[in-house]
Parts: structure tokens; sequence; C-alpha cells
């Protein structure tokens, strides 16, 4: 049912019913090529439009197609220049650690990937685990978010805030997701760190203008929401491999499960297996540092694909071209925004 049709010879076949269950139906015996082979159905019955000789004649045909097709993208036109980064992106396996525990400066990955490494931050000096501006990637102008250490009052006000003003203008988001999570504990919970946190998720979720999520590092708990995860739909979601995807770290779940059994213990008036504990926490641990590698997430689709960190600004150009085929509108209703 598509528009155009290209076969690969001696490699592409297309019939309703294979050589052995024609042989079964009707007593003929015939062999793959004859039957529904790439020759014969651009010779003979017009299946396929075109006959190309090998994978990469394919390719060039079906540019020559899209070339002639007219698409005309809905969305806003490229804005810049599209000048490759000053800084180079083979820098970037430099930046990130193995390690997700190894803090490093979202800037210093945004400069890598971004056009003439140009970044308009906005309130820099305001919510500073939280890096927001404005930059170009490959010509088309984003809006970016990235995490700087852990989301605060401040940072999650400020995220909010920025979300808004791209959907004021139409511009689409970019997170970039190294996360473990919201601020927790008394002075956090006084500073009015859940309705803090509330107001950036709730713009999150109310946000309609495109959004890409590229995760550089740890995604954690709550964090994984508030940076745009998978739940709340982007557009695209890439992975750096370093990636690690986790409810909380192999070792604080561990430290919540000795905790909690201590305490169960304690209430039951009963003594701590000390031995069977251990053997817990050392399963728990394996298990979560196991499952929250980004090949694990990977392989439950929780993701668009494990990319190098060094292709990260053509995956974003393609997702942000791709993105632009498309009407590139933003929300003006909120829901309230209790300060």
């Amino acid at each position: 049912m598509s528009d155009y049709t290209v076969m690969v010879k001696q490699a592409a076949y297309m019939y309703l019913a294979g050589p052995p269950l024609v042989k079964m139906a009707t007593g003929e015996v015939i062999d793959d090529e004859a039957l529904g082979g790439a020759e014969m159905h651009s010779r003979i019955s017009g299946v396929s439009d075109y006959l190309a000789e090998d994978e990469l004649d394919c390719i060039r045909i079906g540019r020559e197609i899209m070339g002639r097709m007219g698409w005309k993208k809905r969305g806003p036109a490229p804005t810049g220049p599209g000048d490759p980064p000053l800084h180079d992106p083979e820098e970037l396996l430099g930046i990130a650690s193995a390690d997700v525990r190894v803090p490093f400066d979202a800037r210093e990955v945004i400069t890598r990937i971004v056009d003439g490494s140009r970044f308009s931050e906005f309130k820099p000096r305001y919510g500073t685990t939280l890096v927001c501006g404005f930059a170009e990637v490959a010509g088309w102008r984003v809006g970016i978010l990235a995490n700087n250490g852990i989301l605060f009052d401040d940072s999650s006000n400020k995220g909010a805030q920025f979300i808004q003003l791209c959907n004021q203008v139409d511009t689409p988001l970019l997170f970039l997701q190294n996360i473990t999570g919201f601020m927790v504990g008394q002075a956090a919970e006084e500073a009015g760190i859940i309705k803090a946190g509330a107001k950036l998720i709730n713009a999150v979720s109310n946000s309609t203008v495109p959004a890409i999520t590229l995760m550089i590092g740890g995604s954690y708990g709550a964090g994984n929401y508030a940076m745009c995860g998978r739940a709340y739909h982007p557009r695209f979601l890439f992975s750096w491999p370093n990636h690690r995807i986790a409810v909380m770290g192999p070792e604080q779940l561990s430290g919540v499960l000795d905790i909690v059994r201590r305490q169960s213990a304690a209430k039951k008036g009963k003594e701590v297996d000390e031995e069977q504990l251990a053997m817990l926490k050392k399963m728990l641990t394996g298990k979560v540092e196991h499952e929250s590698t980004a090949w694990s997430a990977t392989g439950r689709m929780w993701d668009d694909g494990v990319i190098d960190p060094r292709q990260t600004r053509d995956a974003l150009s393609l997702a942000l071209s791709a993105i632009h085929s498309a009407p590139v509108r933003g929300s003006s209703a909120w829901g309230t925004f209790r300060h």
C-alpha cells in the first residue's frame, strides 16, 4: 500500500504464499525467485516500481524518490545557519563518566552539541542546579533544560517558568537528564519542595510543544518525571551508554531495605538475622545494578536507542527535522500554579 516500492535484485521476495504452501495448495513446484523475486515483480507483475542492484543502489533510488516528493514542513523553519559547535564533540567521551556518581557541568555537554556553541542561558544565577536556555541545533531552535545537580525548590520553579516561556513562542524542548531526584529532608519540606516539584511536573505534563529527552547520566525517582521521562511521551528519547535508571541507586535501595528490616524486627521484639539481611542486600544491589543499565532499559524499549555521545548532534538534528514535519504549537492553558 506504499506509494513506491523498490526491490533489491536476488534479495527481496514478495508473495501471498511461499513455494511450500503453493505446492501443498496447487501442486505447483516453483522457487522463490520465479514466484515472487524482485526481477519478476519489476518485469512482469509490476508490483515493484524500481529494481535495485544492491542495498546501496536501493538507498540511492529511495533518495531520488524523496527528492521529488515536494514535502513541506508544517513547523517553523530553521532560524540559524546550522554551524558546527566551536568545541569538539569528541570531547564528550571525557566529560560524562561511566560512573554516574561523578558530577559534570551540563554546559560542557551543551556547548558541544549546539550550533556555534551558542547558548543563551535563562536565570543563570537562580536555581543553579537546573540549567535552562535557548540554542539551535542544525538551525532548529530549542529550549534546553539540563540537570546540574539535584532539584531544589528554586530550580523547580525556574524550570516550570522556562517551559511556559517555550510554549509561548512555540519552541521545542530538549531535556538533558542527569538527575538523582528532588531534594528531601526537613529543610527541603519546609521550603515547599512538594509544591515546587508539582509546578515543574505540571508544566512538563501540560506542555504541548514537542520534546526530546536525552539521558546523559542517571535518572532516578521523581526526577525522571520532572525531566520528561518516557511516561510524559517525549517525541524522541535517546540514551548514552553510561545511563542508569531506577527508583533509586542500588546502595540507597539496599540501605532502605536495611532500615525497614531493622525497624520491623524491633517492633516485633526480634533479633535481626544479620547473615540473611546481608545476603538480601547483596542480591538486591546486584539486581538493581543489572536492571538499571542503559542496555537493560533499551531492551525494554524505554528509549529510542542508545547512541554514541559523539553522534548526539546528528541524532538530535534528525529528530528535530522530523518533529518540524508537523505543526509546533505551545499551550496557553495551564493548571493552577500556587505561589
